[in-house]
This record gives structure tokens, C-alpha cells and sequence, in this order.
């Protein structure tokens, strides 16, 4: 029995134990999800890497010229490996009611998702999401860091993409996200300037709620999504079920 059948093995035999037990297991995981592009026939049989990297990870995901641990309210990539190559591709939400403004910019932790969710335009003609000029291909969704070990990451378009490239309108978020909930923005707080009583105030003004997130203290991507896990589509962190998961930020 190989190493990546006796994991799944030892998993199953866990789960089966726990069940017995009367514990309640969620069986939420990436693997088998559709962010487990090993899965999709595109000749790399690695979960991780086609998102993160252990070794010489992008510092600077958003190219300010500063490393994005550093950064004293942004907060950072974990261990990307994906660059972005034009960060004036975007366009971020505006609104005369909004407690404070978006940045120019996403935030690195925001940008971990849109240097894949990023496609703008006909793929096939050019320029893609904030793809670099003149590529064929939205380069940005394939310039890695670091390759995998066993295949060119090159070869993982299949993984993503099917063959002419074309991808659902559903996997476009960005660049345009002026029509998107807002991001890269700091939450309102009681007792600061701008807050509004329309807004719950977490149990932690810096991390948010046990299932809903803030990252230093700002909604971000990952605020309402979970990549990692999704159990409710599409990867959020929390049903939509009676507006669950709005309701938790908003007072409404």
C-alpha cells in the first residue's frame, strides 16, 4: 500500500472510529473539492502547490516594494505561490454610505484569491484580469514561484482551464470589483469615527467571529470564504441559510 492510499485509509478508519463514538466529524476538505486541481487531469498529482509553496514564497504580492508581513494593517499572503503583475488592473467598490474607503488595492490576503479569480475579457484574445500585456494566456493564473516537484506547473492548465482556455463567467471576480462586496476596508468600530450601529461588533475587533473572519481588524476575501473547506458552497465559512452569514456582520 502506497503512503497516499494508507492516508486514506488511516483517515477513513478515524472517521468510521469517530462516528462509532457518537463524535460529530465534518468530512469538509479540499481534497476532492474543485480547489484540489490535482484532481482535474493536468498531470500533477500535488494538492498545495498550485496555491502555496514552503520555500521562497512570494514576500511582496501586491508590489509595493515593502514585504507583506511587514505591512503594520494589510494583511499578508500565506506563503503564495503566484505573482501578480499589475496591480492597476483593478477597481475597487466606492459608495457615498460606506464607513471608510477601500484600498487602491487589495490587500495581499485578498489578492491570494484574485491572482486565480481575476479573469477579465475573451482569454483567448489577449490581455486577461490583471494578466500581463499581450499574453495569450491570463499569465498571471500561471506564473508560479515555484514548480512542482514532479511537473512543469505549465502543464497544469487542464487543472483549471479546459482546453481552449475558456472558463465559466461564474470564476470572474476581479479585476473590476466595483460591483463586489466591499474588501481591503477596516470594519466599523464602536467608539471610532464612522461607525454605525447597523454593524454587530465582534467578540474580537481584530480577528472577528469564530466562523466569520476579520484579518487585522479588515473584511477581506477570506473574511466570508473558507478555501479550504466546502461544506457550503461556494466555500463559505458560514450557511447562507435565513442570511446567516450576512447577518453576522450586519445589523439588520
Amino acid at each position: 500500500m502506497g503512503c497516499k492510499q494508507f492516508r486514506y485509509y488511516l483517515n477513513a478508519m478515524l472517521f468510521l472510529g469517530l462516528i462509532a463514538q457518537g463524535v460529530v466529524v465534518s468530512a469538509a476538505s479540499i481534497v476532492g473539492s474543485k480547489h484540489d486541481l490535482s484532481t482535474s487531469g493536468g498531470g500533477v498529482d500535488e494538492i498545495c502547490v498550485f496555491c502555496h509553496t514552503p520555500h521562497d514564497a512570494n514576500a511582496d504580492l501586491d508590489n509595493d516594494g515593502a514585504i507583506d508581513i511587514d505591512h503594520a494593517t494589510r494583511p499578508p499572503a500565506p506563503l503564495w505561490n503566484r505573482r501578480i503583475s499589475d496591480m492597476s488592473k483593478y477597481s475597487m467598490y466606492t459608495s457615498d454610505t460606506l464607513n471608510a474607503n477601500c484600498d487602491d488595492t487589495p490587500s495581499p490576503l485578498s489578492l491570494v484569491c484574485l491572482s486565480c479569480h481575476d479573469i477579465g475579457g475573451a482569454i483567448t484574445g489577449g490581455l486577461g484580469g490583471a494578466g500581463e500585456s499581450g499574453a495569450v494566456t491570463p499569465t498571471d493564473m500561471h506564473n508560479a514561484v515555484n514548480e512542482p516537484n514532479r511537473k512543469n506547473l505549465f502543464q497544469c492548465a487542464k487543472s483549471c482551464h479546459q482546453v481552449d482556455y475558456t472558463l465559466p463567467e461564474w470564476w470572474q471576480i476581479g479585476p473590476d470589483l466595483t460591483n463586489e462586496h466591499p474588501i481591503s476596508i477596516t470594519y466599523p468600530v464602536a467608539g471610532q469615527a464612522g461607525y454605525d450601529p447597523d454593524f454587530f461588533i465582534p467578540p474580537d475587533q481584530q480577528k472577528g467571529w469564530s466562523d466569520v473572519k476579520l484579518f487585522m481588524g479588515r473584511v477581506e476575501c477570506p473574511s466570508c470564504h473558507n478555501p479550504h473547506d466546502p461544506a457550503n458552497v461556494p466555500f463559505l465559512r458560514k450557511s447562507m441559510a435565513g442570511s446567516g452569514l450576512c447577518t453576522t456582520c450586519h445589523n439588520k
